[in-house]
């Protein structure tokens, strides 16, 4: 069995160096662009390749996260970036957006690339379907069960599984909260973490209804060893280097078989504590907040943890042969363990007035190694006419050949690509055909369906409401965006499919999978976060027929975007802004069935849509655009997001957004189509 790989974050060179001192066997970085820690310090393309440099020497690798979604606009910067990046030599990069993973693979072919957990992936469907776009491992979404990850881990592709740091409330890659309400967006790097502060259930027990403890699994690394995890990974890109000290040693001893000391790792950093409530499934007691004991713990033990990495960690032996000769330059040859061998010349060697230089008296300078990566030496001395050499000559050689092999070491070490001059470019479509725009209302309740049908658009339900109605062409099955148990998903989906139900729109990958097998037409849901035209030639190509765009750019991207398939976009609704595996008010006062919401320090009332196995959080603010219809002519559909609406209020406003609306709500939005949330 592998030994899995400890994968540590790096805000900054201190803190990578720290996780390389303490024991990582992979960092992952963020460049000053495309990285979901955007307001960490973060690397620029030298710092990179220094990073780069420092990690081979180690025989360590370096992953770069370049985890957001970009916009038409960005595309050929970044082609230009991930080339840029390649010739550092990161071993890999972290990848979100499906455009971003499609322009890698035309740019650097050779690069391996993992599906950042952004990309939500919690099903072998999604992880195989991420495996045929050209990924090699999947961050597993943090909310998964020890039942559910080992389906994936018995995959033939690599699992990745965050074992410690930070646990955020929604769905990594489903969350709009930031961007929607404060116009900062989580998918740029950029969140504001409003969700850290004071919200309550309607009960009002718990004043940080929204935030949970820190996770934390290092006392279940041999279980998941066993499971086949391939690497374990720390959160905190934005962390402090003592604890990234902390964990990865953590981490280290666990895997080991040692008692990790779990006290110091909760000092440094915790919010009441850890929970592994998820991975167990004992889900009861996992909310917590930052508490003031918990910022005085940390003060007790960074001393400690900052001496944890004050010098170079020992991680090889080395061996040096030296060869005096009379009138020739001394030369050393100096060979680690791992292959990597290297010549330097010194100055020419004396004859010996008293005592020549023997095995003895080179071992002594070669040893010298403290401030090195190399724990102890074999010393061989070839001397057959008895010439000595002074021991400054001796020490400078030593220091000469550590830096040669430190050198032959980071260039063994650093991979090497092909890299095209060119990036992939979608073909240009021919005459795009006059917009009939379509209105696609997605609805809850048979009453809502009920009213809908008698106008003739297209209706999307879900599987549960599509299982109580007839079949009908203006009926498409809209996938959940959570999928608890996959093979009861896919004969749910088979069954619909027999009785004649046709199109399905999909939110997460393994639907893309499933649908195509199944014989569906697919559609692109919200889920799927297309930003960018490249996005949507992906889509295209995994055989979806167009696609919802996301609700966080502006028109003008959305449009780009119909360039290469027909596009659409929310235009009504208390848009979902957060998708939660832990329903807040379930969890923390029981379960009140309807009337459902949270509440913020400001009185908002934001209501909450329970689907079962998941969550959404909704928009507190309605969005209401019928007074703008003219402006959302590009979109080639548009989509009602309807709740708790009755059948009079759906027929209502689909009248207004047909022919314009007398009276505007009180509490509307005109959401980020016409600011933009991708700043």
């Amino acid at each position: 069995m592998m030994q899995p790989e400890i994968l540590a974050p790096a805000g900054s060179m201190e803190s990578l160096v720290a996780a390389l001192r303490c024991g990582a066997d992979a960092v992952y970085v963020g460049g000053t662009l495309y990285s979901a820690r955007s307001s960490a310090a973060n690397f620029d393309l030298p710092a990179l390749a220094k990073a780069a440099e420092l990690c081979h020497i180690y025989g360590a690798k370096l992953y770069l996260a370049v985890n957001t979604l970009l916009t038409d606009r960005e595309l050929s910067e970044f082609a230009e970036y991930i080339r840029q990046a390649a010739l550092c030599g990161v071993d890999a990069c972290i990848v979100q957006d499906l455009g971003v993973l499609r322009l890698i693979r035309s740019i650097v072919p050779d690069m391996p690339l993992h599906a950042s957990t952004q990309m939500s992936i919690h099903s072998p469907e999604g992880a195989l379907q991420a495996k045929e776009l050209g990924c090699c491992r999947v961050v597993a979404a943090r909310e998964m069960a020890a039942a559910d990850l080992q389906k994936l881990c018995d995959l033939p592709l690599e699992i990745e599984v965050f074992v410690h740091g930070a646990l955020c409330m929604s769905v990594s890659g489903q969350c709009s909260f930031s961007a929607l309400v404060g116009g900062r967006s989580a998918n740029r790097g950029r969140c504001a973490q409003a969700c850290r502060l004071p919200w309550q259930t309607p009960d009002g027990k718990n004043p940080a209804a929204l935030s949970l403890k820190d996770l934390s699994l290092v006392q279940h690394v041999q279980k998941l060893r066993n499971m086949g995890v391939a690497s374990f990974k720390i959160e905190g890109r934005m962390k402090r280097p003592e604890y990234v000290a902390a964990a990865v040693t953590a981490l280290r001893m666990a895997l080991n078989g040692e008692q990790p000391d779990m006290e110091t790792l909760q000092a440094v950093f915790a919010r009441s504590g850890f929970t592994d409530g998820y991975f167990t499934g004992k889900r009861k007691d996992m909310f917590g907040f930052r508490r003031k004991e918990d910022v005085v713990a940390a003060q007790k033990v960074l001393q400690n943890l900052q001496n944890t990495y004050r010098k170079p960690r020992k991680c090889d032996s080395v061996t040096f042969s030296m060869s005096l000769r009379t009138n020739a330059p001394a030369e050393l040859l100096a060979s680690d363990s791992s292959g990597n061998s290297v010549c330097v010349m010194g100055e020419i060697p004396q004859v010996a007035l008293k005592t020549p230089l023997d095995t003895a008296m080179l071992q002594k300078h070669m040893q010298k190694l403290g401030d090195t990566i190399f724990d102890g030496c074999e010393v061989q001395l070839i001397n057959p006419e008895g010439l000595t050499l002074s021991a400054a000559q001796c020490n400078a050689m030593r220091r000469d050949a550590v830096d040669a092999l430190y050198q032959a070491r980071a260039l063994n070490n650093c991979p090497q690509y092909r890299i095209c001059s060119d990036a992939f470019v979608p073909d240009k479509p021919g005459e795009k055909p006059e917009i009939r725009t379509q209105f696609r209302l997605h609805v809850r309740t048979e009453q809502q369906l009920e009213a809908a049908m008698q106008r003739g658009d297209i209706v999307c339900v879900s599987l549960s409401l599509a299982e109580n109605c007839e079949p009908a062409l203006s009926i498409w099955l809209e996938a959940p965006r959570v999928i608890a148990d996959e093979v009861a998903y896919c004969r749910r989906l088979e069954s619909l499919r027999q009785r004649g139900f046709s199109h399905l729109l999909c939110h997460n990958l393994a639907d893309v999978r499933i649908g195509g097998r199944l014989g569906f037409t697919l559609h692109g849901g919200y889920g799927l976060n297309c930003t960018n035209s490249l996005t949507a030639y992906s889509l295209q190509e995994q055989g979806l027929q167009d696609v919802t765009g996301s609700y966080e750019v502006r028109l003008p991207s959305l449009a780009k975007i119909g360039d290469t398939m027909p596009c659409g976009g929310f235009v009504y609704g208390r848009l979902p802004m957060m998708l939660f595996r832990l329903c807040p008010i379930r969890a923390q006062d029981g379960c009140r069935k309807q009337g459902c919401y949270l509440k913020d320090r400001t009185g908002q009332h934001f209501p909450l849509v329970c689907s079962g196995e998941y969550t959404e959080l909704c928009n507190a603010k309605l969005l209401w655009l019928a007074d703008k219809r003219q402006k959302l002519c590009s979109l080639a559909y548009w989509d009602f997001y309807f709740t708790d609406e009755s059948p009079v209020q759906v027929q209502s406003v689909l009248h207004a957004y047909e022919h314009g609306a007398a009276e505007i709500p009180a509490d509307r939005t005109n959401g980020l189509y016409f600011k933009g949330g991708l700043a």
